[in-house]
């Protein structure tokens, strides 16, 4: 009892957990400054180079850069924050040596366990450095055997894939089942339609009003912002002429996701333009 007692009184005691505790708050500070100003530079050079890769004329991919500056910016923080811990630990006199060593060999006794992790890893990694989706993308997935998952790209990690479906479901894919990829976001859709129209006049004087029509239309704010990039509608071709109806094909490169939005519109107007002679528009 009087050891226990004067265990208690032991002035030197409480300083030293003081002393401790002040060292961990400090470490808790720093590593907090630490990663705020991490962040920020990393932030910056981000920016910084997409500035500079557009004074070049070099076009970046939006969704690909978010995904790996958040990447990036997860391994720089988890990684200050592995370092904080061990500091913490080591102010407490707990030895960090020797459970790092420890920590190496239970790592390597697991790894024969862990090989779908490990390949979940590199399989991300060269999802991500490939680019074969972003966040925000539409994709499907599929593995060799059957369909995984359609939806958008939610978040993109080493380890798994986050995909939200049409239906709402959300779907949490290892990167290691994804053996093939079809990606609805990249690049354009290409909108192809076709409008039969009665001929009550010459093919050229046909061919010419709906080119003054789509004329129309180029100009007009509401298409525009639909078509891909600098990208118009144009008059194909004459598909061919069955009696007395010619068919013609009309064409744009849409905006990804909104053809179906940018045909609808363009049958809409064709068929308000030309009622009375359009038969048909497919």
């Amino acid at each position: 009892m009087l050891n226990i007692l004067n265990f208690l009184k032991n002035e030197e005691l409480y300083i030293n957990i003081l002393e401790r505790f002040i060292k961990t708050i400090i470490i808790v500070i720093l590593a907090y400054i630490t990663i705020k100003i991490s962040l920020k530079i990393l932030d910056y050079v981000m920016k910084t180079s997409i500035k500079a890769n557009s004074k070049l004329g070099i076009e970046s991919n939006e969704k690909r850069n978010a995904t790996i500056h958040k990447l990036i910016k997860s391994t720089v923080t988890y990684t200050i924050y592995f370092i904080a811990t061990i500091q913490i630990l080591s102010t407490f006199g707990v030895n960090t040596a020797g459970i790092l060593a420890s920590a190496g060999l239970v790592s390597v006794a697991v790894g024969f366990g862990a090989q779908s992790l490990v390949k979940d890893i590199i399989t991300g990694f060269f999802i991500i450095l490939e680019g074969q989706f972003d966040v925000g993308d539409y994709v499907k997935i599929n593995n060799q055997s059957a369909f995984i998952a359609e939806g958008k790209i939610l978040a993109l990690g080493l380890r798994s894939t986050k995909i939200l479906s049409n239906g709402g479901e959300v779907y949490f894919v290892p990167n290691s089942s994804i053996n093939q990829v079809i990606n609805y976001s990249q690049n354009y859709n290409l909108l192809s339609i076709v409008s039969n129209i009665t001929i009550s006049t010459t093919l050229n004087d046909i061919e010419s009003s709906l080119n003054k029509f789509l004329e129309i239309l180029n100009s007009n704010n509401e298409y525009k912002k639909y078509f891909y990039k600098k990208e118009k509608l144009k008059l194909n071709s004459l598909i061919g002429v069955d009696e007395n109806v010619a068919s013609f094909e009309i064409i744009v490169k849409a905006t990804l996701g909104k053809k179906n939005v940018l045909e609808n519109m363009l049958k809409k107007d064709l068929y308000l333009e030309f009622t009375e002679n359009i038969v048909s528009i497919k």
